[in-house]
């Protein structure tokens, strides 16, 4: 990525599924040698270019790199919108794994009370709700780090912006 100059950046292809390289016609590389990525000049031109792919290719996956290559998370991730719900990290599977781990704190509450109805003599009741407990905050921990993912790339989209305009100030 050393090729890159701070307002430039690189896109690579991949499967969604699959997560092997693709070239930018969508076809899978024989080695990994082969495979290689295109540099734009402006974020906006390479998120334009990316979104006209996966039109093309529903099942490629845009990534949209910094100067600092992928040392770092992508600036961008562009998938076509009927492929975008089944990624783990989209809206919607935050919302279920939020309602999962509700339903698990709910089912949860029945079965300590009952072990402790009961004297706390039946162990299986407080383990299996224990777990459950242990299994929503668990989701709920899932979607903490995907919120803090998200964060994290806005700011460095933000500041790939910034040098930009940065930059744009300086050559005119």
């Amino acid at each position: 990525m050393s090729l890159l100059t701070p307002t430039q950046c690189a896109v690579f292809f991949k499967d969604f599924q699959t997560a092997a390289p693709l070239s930018r016609d969508g076809v899978v590389f024989d080695k990994m040698t082969d495979c290689t990525f295109l540099v734009f000049d402006r974020l906006e031109d390479a998120r334009r270019f990316c979104e006209a792919q996966v039109t093309e290719h529903p099942s490629m996956c845009c990534e949209v790199f910094d100067f600092e290559g992928k040392a770092k998370p992508p600036l961008l991730v562009v998938v076509n919108p009927s492929v975008a719900e089944k990624d783990e990290m989209s809206a919607s599977w935050v919302r279920r794994r939020k309602i999962i781990a509700i339903a698990s704190f709910l089912g949860a509450i029945p079965l300590l009370l009952w072990d402790w109805r009961t004297g706390s003599y039946l162990i299986v009741p407080t383990v299996v709700g224990i777990n459950l407990i242990v299994f929503g905050l668990r989701l709920l921990y899932w979607n903490t780090a995907r919120s803090d993912r998200s964060q994290e790339q806005f700011h460095r989209l933000e500041s790939h912006r910034r040098r930009e305009a940065e930059s744009d100030g300086k050559s005119e």
